[in-house]
């Protein structure tokens, strides 16, 4: 059994179960909430995303109150990816480090992966890392 789990991590994580290459789980998660799931699957590959600046800058991050609540957002994100990474790496886990790769809509993603589930972003991205695999 080849099983890979998919992290989107930020506010809202996404945590995406492969088994053999099919999506058998995808869920929106906290840090915390994704930490419990990781150590319940200690036999998986994870497939984390470190976020990378340059794919969240936006035309409507204009304003100084914009720019501050996006560059907030972001720092948020990579902190909770690299606790996350190190967690793994302390847990001796065995895990690939990726950087964002675009993005899917819901109706692209369920031709893709067969997911006839409710997904948001997070999830699809999480799904994404680890699908197929």
């Amino acid at each position: 059994m080849n099983k890979i789990i998919g992290i989107d991590p930020g506010k809202h994580t996404g945590f995406a179960i492969a088994i053999d290459g099919k999506l058998t789980k995808l869920i929106d998660t906290d840090f915390w909430g994704c930490i419990d799931l990781l150590a319940e699957h200690d036999d998986a590959i994870v497939v984390i995303e470190l976020p990378d600046t340059k794919h969240v800058w936006h035309d409507e991050a204009k304003t100084k109150g914009a720019i501050q609540k996006t560059a907030g957002n972001v720092r948020s994100c990579i902190e909770k990816a690299e606790l996350t990474i190190a967690w793994l790496h302390r847990n001796n886990r065995n895990y690939v480090i990726q950087r964002p790769q675009g993005k899917v809509n819901a109706e692209i993603f369920k031709r893709i992966t067969g997911w006839d589930g409710r997904s948001n972003q997070h999830m699809r991205d999480a799904g994404m890392l680890c699908y197929g695999l």
